[in-house]
């Protein structure tokens, strides 16, 4: 079964355990960060990559993705 959610109006494929960052990244998609680095555990401290989802805002490198769900970086 393909997983996607959509950023920013572009469908995002992702496979089961992808955080929203992790999905946009290697779709080539950019969303700001600092302090994400693959490989190590994500902390979300620095507040950079901060996006919406269904009106709230949550930071990118924590949360996993969703499938169906809607985020918005823009």
């Amino acid at each position: 079964m393909k997983m996607s959610f959509t950023l920013d109006g572009k469908s995002i494929p992702f496979k089961e355990g992808d955080t929203i960052m992790d999905a946009a990244l290697n779709a080539g998609e950019y969303i700001p960060h600092l302090c994400h680095e693959p490989g190590f555990t994500p902390h979300g401290s620095c507040r950079l990559c901060l996006v919406s989802l269904d009106g709230r805002n949550i930071s990118a490198c924590t949360l996993p993705a969703v499938d169906g769900s809607v985020v918005e970086s823009n």
